[in-house]
């Protein structure tokens, strides 16, 4: 009889997470609602792209300081906005914000909005508009946005998307990232609190407890001075607002299942995603996940309440702090630090805290968890001065260009010493990701002299961006242009890509 209702119990909480449903009690007792009504919280759904850019329209008439720009255009033709605050002709710092990436994540694109009106109607935030150059893109993903679905209209997921670019989306996201520069960039998302995996814990399941989780690129070519400034001052000062408001937070985590064991992978440092995308062009770069997807409207008012918290802390770290983010970014940039081409995490039992969802209350759940801080390096290889590409690979140096990263073209013949790759190993992935096979290779790598004809193009690694160059260009790198199959190799070819080691 128990093993029954066990089994009855265990399928009536799939069939309440397929209906995006949470328990009142649990609402109650951890994630009460806030005193606080945002800007549009009147509908009974959430807010379209058109309303949205009448509620921008509306708030932003008459401010000469405002403008509401269109970054490019989404697969259906919509115009992507952009709210941009430029009262300060020598601003302390330039701070973007996004949301919606994820077209299910509505929670982030009412915050934005709770921004805009805050920054516009409440004298509290003036210096703020004053000190400051901002950026708000509210929605990116509109044609997802307003079918409440995850990915664009093609089916693919644009933060999975940040360094290859396969979409017209992230194309014109990157492009406004490239002009506007900003020293600081958050992104809002919002995650699934009601996992499959979780049903195999708890007495009949578990559910994420955290109303933020954080998510900053823990990739080993992020330079130290960023990773210690979010590390040490950032996500201090964003944990101490949240504290004062009795919101709860955790480092990012999804699980997955191995060999049918579920495990957590935590942390993050794919350029894939925009937390490391937009940090390797040497950023002060944030991602956080609000508790929210798949719940429906249930506790809106906190998420929405939650994810402004964090972007007007943002705003303000921006204004105190930007001095050392200025210093940061200046120490990161001139770096002559060692490439890490590939790495692997290790993995530990760890004590991880969930709501049971039949006891309506905290446990401690020891799972296996890989996280990005416990890694090892694999390939490390010496940063060179320059990477070098001959001049039929117009298609790479394009996307290096798209990405921000300064491309330079010989003028002339030039016979220089160099470092070449040969592909010893090659497989293609058994299964698409994002639309494509993924070329998993290994090389060996020799020191020879290179003719490089006039045409060739030339990335020097002394620029801002050089270290997101560096991750792309790499071929073992897991999100480089071989990875993406952007650049097409088989076994035993040498590569048109070349390490110049010493300034020429």
């Amino acid at each position: 009889m128990m093993m029954r209702l066990k089994i009855l119990f265990t399928l009536l909480c799939i069939v309440s997470i397929a209906m995006a449903q949470q328990p009142k009690k649990m609402a109650e007792k951890f994630f009460p609602d806030p005193l606080y009504v945002t800007p549009s919280f009147h509908k009974k759904g959430y807010v379209k792209y058109d309303e949205l850019i009448k509620y921008i329209e509306k708030t932003i008439a008459g401010k000469d300081y405002i403008s509401l720009q269109y970054i490019g255009n989404t697969q259906k033709g919509k115009q992507i906005p952009a709210v941009v605050f430029g009262k300060s002709n020598n601003p302390k710092s330039k701070v973007m914000l996004t949301g919606r990436v994820h077209g299910d994540e509505p929670g982030s694109t009412e915050a934005l909005l709770l921004v805009i009106d805050k920054l516009v109607n409440d004298p509290t935030f003036a210096s703020l508009v004053e000190n400051l150059e901002i950026a708000i893109l509210p929605m990116v993903n509109i044609d997802g946005g307003d079918k409440l679905k995850r990915q664009t209209a093609n089916g693919l997921d644009l933060n999975r998307d940040m360094s290859k670019l396969a979409t017209p989306e992230n194309q014109a996201l990157r492009k406004f990232f490239n002009e506007f520069a900003p020293d600081v960039e958050l992104d809002l998302h919002e995650y699934n609190p009601f996992r499959i995996d979780y049903l195999k814990f708890g007495s009949f399941g578990v559910s994420g407890y955290a109303d933020v989780m954080f998510l900053y690129s823990e990739n080993p070519n992020y330079q130290t001075p960023l990773r210690n400034f979010v590390s040490n001052t950032y996500l201090p000062l964003l944990e101490d607002a949240l504290n004062r408001d009795r919101l709860t937070y955790c480092k990012y985590f999804t699980s997955t299942q191995v060999n049918g064991e579920v495990q957590l992978n935590m942390g993050g440092g794919s350029p894939r995603s925009s937390a490391t995308a937009f940090g390797l062009a040497n950023t002060v770069s944030l991602l956080i996940e609000i508790r929210g997807t798949n719940i429906g409207k249930a506790n809106f008012k906190r998420r929405v309440y939650t994810g402004y918290l964090i972007a007007l802390n943002t705003l303000k770290m921006a204004d105190e702090k930007s001095a050392e983010i200025k210093e940061a970014i200046r120490q990161s940039t001139e770096s002559k630090a060692d490439i890490v081409v590939t790495q692997r995490r290790t993995e530990e039992l760890r004590k991880i805290p969930f709501i049971d969802i039949q006891k309506n209350g905290l446990i401690d759940v020891e799972i296996p968890v890989r996280d990005a801080a416990q890694r090892k390096d694999g390939i490390v290889r010496k940063r060179p001065f320059a990477y070098a590409l001959l001049p039929n690979q117009t298609v790479l140096a394009d996307k290096l260009r798209d990405l921000g990263i300064l491309v330079e073209t010989l003028d002339k013949d030039r016979n220089m010493d160099a470092e070449a790759y040969t592909i010893s190993d090659y497989r293609e992935s058994e299964e698409k990701f994002e639309g494509f096979y993924e070329q998993i290779v290994k090389t060996e790598v020799a020191s020879k002299k290179v003719n490089l004809p006039k045409g060739s193009f030339i990335v020097k690694m002394d620029q801002r961006n050089s270290n997101l160059a560096a991750v792309v260009l790499e071929p073992e790198a897991e999100n480089g242009f071989v990875r993406y199959h952007v650049l097409p190799v088989k076994l035993g070819e040498e590569l048109p890509v070349y390490r110049i080691i010493n300034n020429y």
